[in-house]
C-alpha cells in the first residue's frame, strides 16, 4: 500500500513538472511561434525577402552604326564584368577537403590572374584586404574569357564571383572611318565622332531588376521577363559613307603617308549635288576597338578639324569672285612678269617665271599668282572677304560632326594692300578640308552652297525614321555660267596646265592644285615646311564626284601636283571603275579596228576567266590577270579582300605580284592595262 501510495506521488510530481514546464517553456514558445507567424509574419517574410534580394541593372547592347548600304561598322554584343566579393570568398568545409587545406582566394588569384591578365599576387592581395565587399576584377569581357572564368569557378566551387551584364563595342573595319565613328568609353558613353554626336539614339538601354541569391551570392531566382536585352528598343545609325569607297581611301592615306613620310594627311569624297559625304578619312588614325592604345593627336578628324592656309587651291573661288563681279571673264589679259610688288612686298611665281600677256584662263591653268594679285587688288579688302564668307569661310559648315573648327578671315577694316595681296592666292587665311571642298562643289554643282552631312537617317527597330538627312541648300553663290566658265577653266588644269598628274584617261576632270606654306607655331611661316592639296571633281560635266587632299608637311616632293594629285588620280580611277561610270571620251580605249578585231574572235573558244584560289594556310594563291578589264580585275580582287591599284587603262597586260604568288588577305596587288 505505502508502495502504491509512493508511486503515485511521484506520478503527481511528474505530471506537476511537466505541467510546469508547458506553462514556463512550451507556453512562450508557442506565444512566440503565434506572435511570430501571425503577428509578425509578414513583416519578417520581407525582411527575409530582402536579405536575400539583390538589386541589379539589365543592360542591353548598344545599337548599330551602318554604312550607306546597311553594312555594319560598329555594333555591340552583351557581355559582362567580372565582380568579386572577398568576404564570401571563405573556404567551405568541401573546398578545403578538396583542394587539401589549400587558401581559396589563393586558387582563385592563380587561376584568374592568366585569364585577365593580371598579376595573381597582386590579384591575392586584392582578395584578402579586410572589409571589402565589392572588387570588380575585369569590364567588358571577350566571350571565350567569360566561360574560361566559369569553368574556373565550377571547377574549384569558388564562391564570391559573378558577373554583371555589359554591352561590348566592336569595330568591324577597325581603323577605317575611325574618327568618324569615333568610341565609347567603359560606361558605354560615346567619347568622340558619331558615338559622341547621337550618344542619346545609340546609348543602351539600363532596366532595373532584382534577384534572389543564397547565402554564397549565387542566384536562385530572378524574374524571368527581364532575363533578356529589351533590344527592340534599340536605333541603327545610317551613314552616307560608302564603304568600298571609303576601303580605298584609307588604302590611299596609307600609301600617301607611306611614299611622302607626311605629319599628317586628309581626304574627303563628296557628292557634289546634294553634300553626301561618301568617304573621309585622316592621318594618323587609331584603332577604336582599342582607343587607349593611341595619342590624343590621332582621334583629330582633320578633315573638319584642322585649320591651315589653302594655298592656290583658293584661287577658282578668287576667280569665281571676279567674274561675278564682271571684273573679268575668261578671256581677259594680265601682264604676268614672274614677280608682282604691293607696296613692300614682292609676290613671285611658283617658278618666277613669267608668261607675258595671258587671258585669266591661263592664269587659272598655271596657277600664276601675279595675275590673281592684280585680280584680288581690283576686288579689294570688302569684296573679298564678302564673298569668302558667302562661300562659307570663317564659320563652320555645320556638318553633324563634333570638333568642327571655324577658320579665321581677316577684318577688312584691319587689311593692308599686302593682306589683300595674299589673300588672293590663298594665303593669310584659314580654312579646313572641309569648307575647301563645299566651296568647289558650288562650282561642280553650278552654284549652291550645300550643307554638308554624313547621318542618311537613324531608324528605329520598328522601322520608324527618326532623323533623316537631306540636301540643304544655304544659298546660292554664283550664277550657272559662271560655275560653268570656271569648270572649263578647272578642267584645263588637269588635260592642259598643272594639274596633269590628276588625269585619268578617257575621264573628264576639273581640279586644281594647291602648295601653300605652313603657318609655324609661333608665328609666321615654318621654313621648308608647306601644305600641298588638290581639288577636284569627275565628270567635269556632269559630276559625280569631288575630292580634296591634303598632306600635311610632306617630305621630299612638296607640291601638290607631285603628292597630291595623284592620290587623287588614283583613288577616283579605282571608284569610278568600281561603279560602272562610263568614260567620258574614246581616249585611250579601243579603236574601231581594234573593236571589230575584238569582235571577229568572239566567236572563237574564250579562255576561262581568271579565279582566285584560297589555299588551306589561308593565303589567296593570284591568277594571271592578262586580258582582263580594270573592272573585272577590281570585282576579282574584292571577293579575296585584295586591293588593286591600277595603271593606265584597257586590258591587263602586267602585274605585281606575278601569277601564283601567294599573298595575305588585305594585300595590295599591281596591275598594268593598256
Amino acid at each position: 500500500m505505502k508502495k502504491l501510495l509512493k508511486m503515485s506521488t511521484l506520478k503527481q510530481r511528474f505530471l506537476w513538472v511537466m505541467g510546469l514546464m508547458v506553462v514556463f517553456i512550451a507556453l512562450p514558445i508557442l506565444i512566440r511561434l503565434v506572435y511570430v507567424q501571425l503577428i509578425r509574419g509578414t513583416a519578417y517574410e520581407q525582411e527575409a525577402y530582402g536579405q536575400m534580394q539583390r538589386d541589379r541593372i539589365l543592360h542591353s547592347p548598344r545599337g548599330r552604326i551602318v554604312d550607306r548600304n546597311g553594312e555594319e561598322l560598329a555594333v555591340s554584343i552583351m557581355t559582362g564584368a567580372l565582380i568579386a566579393d572577398p568576404e564570401k570568398m571563405e573556404d567551405s568545409e568541401a573546398m578545403k577537403k578538396k583542394l587539401g587545406q589549400r587558401d581559396a582566394r589563393r586558387i582563385a588569384a592563380d587561376q584568374l590572374a592568366p585569364i585577365l591578365k593580371q598579376n595573381a599576387d597582386e590579384l591575392y592581395k586584392d582578395f584578402c584586404e579586410p572589409g571589402r565587399r565589392y572588387l570588380r576584377l575585369q569590364r567588358t569581357m571577350e566571350p571565350h574569357d567569360m566561360e574560361l572564368v566559369k569553368k574556373v569557378i565550377k571547377e574549384y566551387n569558388l564562391p564570391g564571383l559573378s558577373f554583371e551584364d555589359e554591352s561590348k563595342r566592336y569595330y568591324t573595319k577597325k581603323r577605317a572611318a575611325a574618327q568618324i565613328l569615333g568610341y565609347v568609353g567603359d560606361d558605354d558613353t560615346g567619347l568622340s565622332g558619331i558615338e559622341y554626336m547621337y550618344d542619346k539614339e545609340l546609348k543602351s538601354k539600363q532596366t532595373p531588376y532584382s534577384v534572389l541569391v543564397d547565402v554564397a551570392g549565387k542566384q536562385i531566382l530572378g524574374k524571368d521577363k527581364q532575363e533578356k536585352p529589351d533590344t527592340e528598343k534599340l536605333s541603327t545609325v545610317y551613314l552616307t559613307l560608302d564603304s568600298k569607297m571609303q576601303y580605298v581611301l584609307e588604302d590611299a592615306m596609307d600609301d600617301a603617308m607611306a611614299r611622302t613620310k607626311a605629319k599628317a594627311a586628309t581626304a574627303i569624297i563628296m557628292d557634289p549635288y546634294t553634300g553626301e559625304i561618301l568617304g573621309m578619312a585622316s592621318r594618323p588614325t587609331f584603332d577604336p576597338n582599342a582607343y587607349y592604345k593611341y595619342s590624343y593627336d590621332s582621334f583629330n578628324n582633320r578633315a573638319v578639324g584642322f585649320t591651315y592656309e589653302p594655298g592656290s587651291v583658293f584661287k577658282p573661288l578668287v576667280g569665281c569672285m571676279g567674274l561675278t563681279e564682271g571684273i573679268i571673264t575668261p578671256n581677259t589679259p594680265f601682264q604676268d612678269s614672274g614677280s608682282i610688288r604691293i607696296a613692300d612686298r614682292v609676290i613671285h611665281n611658283w617658278d618666277s617665271e613669267g608668261m607675258g600677256v595671258v587671258p585669266f584662263s591661263t592664269v587659272i591653268k598655271f596657277s600664276i599668282n601675279t595675275g590673281m594679285v592684280q585680280l584680288g587688288m581690283q576686288l579689294g579688302a570688302e569684296r573679298m572677304t564678302s564673298y569668302a564668307k558667302k562661300f562659307g569661310f570663317g564659320e563652320p559648315t555645320g556638318i553633324d560632326l563634333p570638333g568642327e573648327e571655324s577658320g579665321i578671315l581677316y577684318d577688312p577694316k584691319n587689311m593692308y594692300e599686302p593682306d589683300i595681296a595674299t589673300m588672293a592666292i590663298g594665303q593669310g587665311i584659314s580654312v579646313t578640308p572641309i569648307q575647301v571642298l563645299r566651296a568647289i562643289c558650288a562650282i561642280a554643282n553650278g552654284g549652291e552652297l550645300l550643307q554638308p552631312y554624313i547621318v542618311k537617317k537613324i531608324v528605329s527597330a520598328d522601322g520608324k525614321v527618326l532623323k533623316e538627312g537631306k540636301k540643304h541648300v544655304v544659298r546660292n553663290v554664283m550664277t550657272p555660267e559662271v560655275a560653268r566658265q570656271m569648270r572649263e577653266m578647272m578642267e584645263k588644269v588637269v588635260s592642259e596646265g598643272g594639274g596633269k598628274t590628276a588625269a585619268i584617261k578617257g575621264y573628264r576632270i576639273a581640279g586644281k592644285t594647291g602648295t601653300a606654306e605652313k603657318i609655324a607655331e609661333g608665328g609666321g611661316y615654318a621654313v621648308g615646311q608647306y601644305i600641298a592639296s588638290f581639288v577636284g571633281f569627275v565628270p567635269a560635266d556632269k559630276p559625280r564626284y569631288a575630292m580634296l587632299v591634303m598632306l600635311d608637311t610632306p617630305q621630299g616632293a612638296f607640291y601638290g601636283s607631285q603628292v597630291s594629285a595623284p592620290i587623287f588620280r588614283d583613288t577616283l580611277q579605282q571608284i569610278l571603275v568600281a561603279k560602272g561610270i562610263q568614260p567620258s571620251s574614246r581616249e585611250g580605249l579601243p579603236s574601231f579596228e581594234e573593236m571589230n578585231a575584238v569582235g571577229s574572235k568572239a566567236k572563237q573558244p574564250q579562255a576561262a576567266p581568271p579565279v582566285l584560289q584560297v589555299l588551306p594556310n589561308g593565303k589567296i594563291k593570284l591568277p594571271d590577270f592578262k586580258g582582263i578589264d580594270m573592272r573585272a580585275a577590281a570585282e576579282l580582287l574584292q571577293k579575296g579582300n585584295l586591293r588593286l591599284k591600277p595603271y593606265g587603262s584597257g586590258k591587263a597586260f602586267q602585274q605585281r605580284p606575278a601569277k601564283d604568288s601567294e599573298v595575305e588577305a588585305g594585300s595590295t596587288v599591281e596591275v598594268w592595262f593598256q
